[in-house]
């Protein structure tokens, strides 16, 4: 029985256009979706706290809070962020821009509130989207957190593309990635009421 029906899975396949090969086929890891070669997925959020993360959603920046047991460096916040969205939010249609070659190896704010973020691995990270580089920056300078960033690679600065796609090698903000996060603008302060003169004193 178990015979006949991956015979019948067999021609299935083949009917529907599906490659079949003789032996397995290693997958190549920079190609494949976001998570796929991860071998356990993301712990369940847990804890009293909260921090801001921004994933993709309809091809826009967008924030995601996430729980954490407690406060969060730099350092563990892109860890967080290169987890990956959890299994509830891919059911809502989150994603991550990040490819699997994407790595932190150093992140450090100075005094002068810019976050450098020093990566990983090889000069592939240079391809990663525009989208992918707003989510970094835009976690990274979360309320309270580093004012710009500077993305560095084999100890030299890295130009990145900015939301229009053109290049920087100068510390990026949230205004270079402006066309691309779903962030509500702050509501405009009401312009103050104007008092009244004030009567002329009795003669």
């Amino acid at each position: 029985m178990r015979r006949a029906l991956g015979l019948l899975l067999a021609l299935v396949l083949t009917s529907c256009g599906v490659p079949t090969d003789d032996e397995p086929r290693a997958l190549d890891a920079a190609e494949a979706p976001f998570q796929v070669f991860s071998s356990t997925a993301p712990p369940a959020p847990s804890g009293d706290g909260r921090v801001a993360l921004y994933f993709v959603r309809d091809d826009r920046v967008v924030l995601q809070t996430r729980a954490v047991e407690r406060s969060t460096d730099e350092d563990q916040l892109l860890n967080l962020l290169l987890e990956g969205p959890t299994p509830q939010q891919v059911e809502a249609g989150i994603r991550s821009a990040l490819p699997t070659t994407f790595s932190v190896a150093d992140v450090e704010v100075g005094r002068n509130g810019v976050a450098v973020v020093t990566l990983g691995g090889e000069s592939t990270q240079i391809s990663t989207s525009p989208l992918g580089f707003a989510q970094v920056v835009a976690t990274l300078t979360a309320p309270g957190r580093a004012r710009s960033v500077r993305f560095r690679l084999d100890g030299q600065d890295l130009p990145v593309p900015r939301g229009d796609t053109s290049l920087s090698e100068e510390p990026v903000d949230r205004s270079d990635y402006a066309e691309l996060l779903a962030i509500p603008s702050p509501t405009p302060a009401p312009p103050p009421v104007p008092e009244p003169p004030a009567s002329p004193a009795p003669g």
